[in-house]
């Protein structure tokens, strides 16, 4: 059952999620006025492959996997959302069915904002519209980018490549500090999951960056030691 929450809050937590790094803050304080909240029971299922999206997702709390589900019944684990981790927002606004289920691997809670709600502000208001199309913009070429990356570059680039530019919501802004290290809470799993390799690829490269002092690793946690040593890997990084 959703319930209204506090929008200070809200808009604190927003300014660090991706879909919306062009809003201003009179923006984002818009937005967090049409969010509510929901929790999820471990197992609960938020919706099902072929379901039409109804609510943008951002997970606040604990963690949720999307699967992808064969005609046969076969279940194949896609990846894990976690902390500022969201979903929906090109489905929704393109009003395509759900290509995934999504589960709540543990009790978790989610932010949400509906359909309705979404598209009166965005009909509303053309300059929210404009920058979050921007946004998705960037993401289209972005993805472009990585699916040519994919045809030639070898895993320790493609990797050095993701730790670098996807930080943990919680590690903040564009660009980084020398002396702050970055961090990453992710699993070999879903990092595998992301490059498009196996388990055993990803976890090899990654003892090979420890060992070299590049990062360091704890229990689903990658810390960025030396942003610099990974860029060695990397043609050319673009911020």
């Amino acid at each position: 059952m959703s319930e209204k929450i506090n929008s200070g809050q809200i808009e604190v937590f927003l300014r660090d999620i991706w879909a919306f790094e062009l809003l201003d803050p009179q923006q984002l304080s818009i937005l967090a006025r049409l969010v509510t909240v929901r929790r999820l029971a471990r197992e609960e299922v938020l919706w099902l492959q072929g379901q039409r999206i109804t609510h943008f997702i951002i997970v606040f709390e604990g963690r949720l996997r999307s699967v992808r589900r064969s005609s046969s019944g076969a279940e194949k684990k896609l990846s894990s959302l976690t902390r500022g981790w969201h979903f929906g927002l090109a489905e929704m606004i393109t009003e395509v069915d759900s290509t995934v289920t999504l589960i709540a691997d543990r009790a978790s809670t989610i932010l949400q904002i509906d359909r309705k709600s979404l598209r009166q502000k965005l009909l509303s208001d053309a300059e929210i519209c404009y920058r979050l199309m921007q946004t998705m913009a960037r993401a289209i070429f972005d993805l472009t980018r990585e699916l040519e990356r994919t045809s030639f570059e070898n895993v320790p680039t493609r990797l050095a490549r993701l730790l670098l530019k996807r930080r943990s919501p919680q590690t903040g802004q564009p660009g980084y500090s020398r002396r702050a290290p970055l961090e990453k809470k992710i699993s070999h799993e879903e990092l595998a999951v992301q490059l498009g390799v196996s388990r055993e690829s990803v976890s090899r490269v990654v003892a090979d960056f420890r060992k070299q002092g590049l990062i360091r690793t704890s229990y689903r946690r990658i810390t960025v030691l030396n942003p610099e040593g990974l860029k060695k890997y990397i043609d050319y990084f673009e911020p």
